[in-house]
């Protein structure tokens, strides 16, 4: 359903742009796909170029996906299992139903099953080394388990670390070392000539070697109490490490906990406590009468007796900080605690975050442009601001500025292949067509366009996908055999689509181990996006794409890539993690500068322009509230026309989309989320700078508390109040 809700989205609204970027007539790009060509036969469904199908009911008895595949009517679903459930304490554990739990991480000293049961934290089993792995041969050396290893005696003339290295023999006076010289403090250790020194033990609390560091003393893993030690003889009883004790049960006469002692067999009825009258909410506690009571959980922040008192939910004492203890002079920033600090505005001249340090007074600097964005691939370029960026250097028989734009590598000689890929596997390309010239046309297209080459040898026998997702062109793809010369022969495959959404095309070939062929990366000419940004893809044919839900290419060439395919839909990743550029944690504010090059078209909202290139954020809610995210230029005057979306994952659901295709601080895309704490979600920028070609831009993006008025935050740079005009353009700040 999250696929759904973005292809809905991604529907008739996505029409190409005139040159005054005013929508024209959608053009044909796909053709749609029916419920029974995709083998779909209940529900909701996409036809692969925005529109909607409606596939029917299922049969009684049935459920639609109940089968574990979307859109296919199969039995109920299955109800997964738990790690509680499982008694699962770590580590990632099938849930019983084709997922995957995830159960936590241990606490050092513990691993995840380190005691030889899986997926329960315990300490590992220590390993006794050899005097053989050691190096050594002669003398007493501790095993690194409590142990001792005799690793034999030297012989005449020699004395045991006589040649300077301990417990090795040799012929010079070995020195004896110290605990306190060696660093350890209990145990059994090696003096280095032969002999064992005793370190002694460690305090209360503590065990010997506990932190992995052999002979150092550290915490302790938990020693589970006994019935016996804690003088119980009836009922469930907590061992002090999180389990439970069976203490056994009382004689009929007798009752648990009867003579008023908990867990202790005795005359007379128990009266067993509850959670309330113990003033317990949360963890385990025993009722008094041989029963553990489970008194719930906490919300977060707080934790279970993390205000001192045992099974009471609490939070330790939070101190807050300063605007002086955090460095910060102007703005709103958080206290640590909660709450926010109000660090004041800046003098005339300043602006907050001007020279480059969130919430500190400064001078607006110049942002240098890059290579990338300026569209420069060669030479010395000026950056902007006064400095020079070094764009690299040309291959044969390229030159710089060849075809007359400067900085730009080019040829006007005919390029049978622009490069040699040898038999690697996977293969990504990242390029770009302008530039290039129009070297080769397939039977499906490519004429009058500028193209790429690739040569690849086949590194065994096998069937090949070939495929241009991501690419912010109108790809064409063909594969064919190489001559005797090395150019291109025999045409083997051309597709002009076959990638389910944005601009790629994909192609599967058979081919005998060695064999050689001309990959060509071309575009459908005569219209808009004939040149630009391309990623070429090489991968051996793969029944699924499980297991390769991340690379950016259609693995198993069903049309559908990474996330959205059906194969990955339960990949942690694509809830935003596998598919983000950027990880900006759960920072507030954020003031992040980026740009848009070489990132490929892996999104696409309901507002905006196609076939750009994006870029995707991941950011946390830190707490309960209403956020806006904007990008507002600000002084930044090289900023271009983009979309701004909001999405719950790689492929899920729009939450909001804003988009301009001229912004200034007056107009900037701007949306205002309320969001749960701990809420994650996809901040994705895309292109808007040209309604016919794919023009990278590089971009602020902003996101902080929202606010009824900009007054009190005029000076951050971000459009606090989510109207489109931030700080001075906003009349709240006039």
């Amino acid at each position: 359903m999250a696929l759904l809700g973005l292809w809905v989205a991604c529907g008739p609204t996505q029409q190409p742009y005139d040159t005054d970027f005013q929508l024209l007539p959608s053009t044909t790009l796909c053709l749609p796909m029916t419920c029974a060509s995709q083998g779909l036969d209940c529900g909701i469904a996409v036809d692969g170029c925005g529109g909607t199908l409606h596939c029917g009911p299922c049969a009684e008895g049935q459920a639609c996906g109940g089968g574990g595949i979307p859109n296919v009517c199969g039995p109920a679903p299955c109800t997964p299992s738990t790690c509680e459930a499982l008694g699962a304490t770590c580590g990632p554990v099938p849930d019983g139903c084709g997922g995957v739990l995830e159960c936590g991480t241990c606490a050092a000293p513990e691993v995840c099953g380190g005691s030889g049961v899986p997926h329960v934290c315990a300490p590992p089993a220590c390993v006794a080394t050899t005097c053989e792995a050691l190096a050594k041969n002669c003398g007493q050396v501790a095993d690194g388990c409590g142990g001792v290893l005799e690793c034999g005696a030297c012989g005449p003339e020699e004395t045991c670390g006589g040649g300077g290295a301990a417990n090795v023999c040799g012929h010079a006076a070995c020195t004896p070392g110290t605990c306190e010289a060696l660093g350890k403090d209990c145990g059994p250790v090696s003096d280095g000539c032969g002999g064992v020194l005793e370190c002694g033990a460690c305090g209360p609390g503590l065990a010997c070697g506990a932190s992995g560091v052999a002979n150092v003393c550290a915490p302790g893993a938990c020693l589970a109490a006994t019935c016996a030690v804690l003088g119980r003889d009836c009922g469930e009883v907590l061992d002090g490490c999180g389990g439970t004790l069976e203490c056994g049960t009382c004689p009929a006469e007798a009752a648990c906990g009867g003579a008023g002692k908990a867990n202790v067999c005795g005359p007379g009825t128990c009266v067993p406590a509850t959670c309330q009258s113990l003033g317990s909410d949360c963890g385990r506690v025993s009722d008094g009468c041989g029963t553990v009571l489970e008194c719930g959980g906490c919300t977060a922040p707080e934790t279970c007796g993390g205000a001192g008192v045992a099974n009471v939910c609490g939070q330790a004492p939070c101190t807050p900080s300063t605007c002086d203890a955090l460095g910060k002079d102007c703005g709103q920033v958080a206290d640590g605690c909660g709450g926010t600090l109000t660090c004041g505005t800046c003098p005339d001249g300043l602006q907050c975050g001007g020279g480059g340090t969130a919430n500190v007074c400064g001078t607006p600097s110049c942002r240098p442009a890059t290579c990338g964005v300026l569209g420069k691939t060669c030479g010395q370029v000026a950056d902007g601001c006064g400095g020079t960026l070094s764009c690299g250097s040309c291959t044969a028989p390229d030159t710089c500025g060849g075809t007359g734009v400067p900085n730009v590598c080019a040829t006007t000689e005919p390029v049978c292949a622009d490069r040699d890929l040898g038999s690697a596997l996977p293969v990504t390309v990242k390029g770009s067509t302008v530039e290039a010239n129009d070297d080769h046309a397939a039977s499906c297209g490519g004429a009058g366009a500028p193209d790429r080459g690739y040569l690849w040898t086949a590194p065994r026998t096998g069937t090949f996908t070939f495929d241009t997702a991501r690419s912010a062109v109108r790809s064409v793809i063909a594969v064919a055999s190489v001559t005797a010369g090395g150019c291109g022969g025999a045409e083997l495959a051309c597709a002009t689509g076959g990638i389910s959404y944005g601009g790629g095309a994909r192609v599967a070939v058979p081919l005998t181990k060695g064999q050689q062929v001309l990959v060509t990366v071309d575009a459908v000419a005569g219209g808009p996006f004939t040149q630009g940004f391309f990623e070429l893809h090489i991968d051996a044919l793969r029944p699924t794409e499980a297991g390769a839900c991340f690379d950016g290419m259609d693995n198993d060439g069903d049309r559908w890539v990474d996330c959205a395919d059906t194969d990955c839909r339960d990949e942690p990743g694509c809830k935003g993690q596998g598919c983000a550029h950027h990880d900006l944690g759960s920072a507030l504010p954020v003031t992040f500068q980026g740009e848009t090059a070489a990132s490929g078209d892996g999104f696409q909202g309901t507002c905006g322009a196609l076939l750009q290139q994006d870029r995707a954020h991941l950011w946390t809610a830190p707490r309960a509230g209403t956020y806006v995210f904007d990008t507002s230029p600000g002084g930044d005057a090289a900023a271009a026309g983009n979309a701004l979306y909001v999405l719950t994952g790689c492929r899920g659901v729009e939450l909001g989309c804003a988009s301009h295709p001229r912004p200034t601080a007056k107009n900037a895309p701007a949306l205002k989320l309320a969001l749960a704490q701990g809420q994650t979600v996809l901040v994705v920028v895309d292109g808007m700078a040209h309604p016919e070609k794919d023009t990278p831009i590089r971009y602020t993006l902003h996101i902080a508390e929202a606010f009824d008025s900009e007054a009190g935050h005029c000076q951050d740079g971000a459009d606090n109040d989510a109207d489109g005009a931030a700080d001075g353009a906003d009349r709240d700040c006039r």
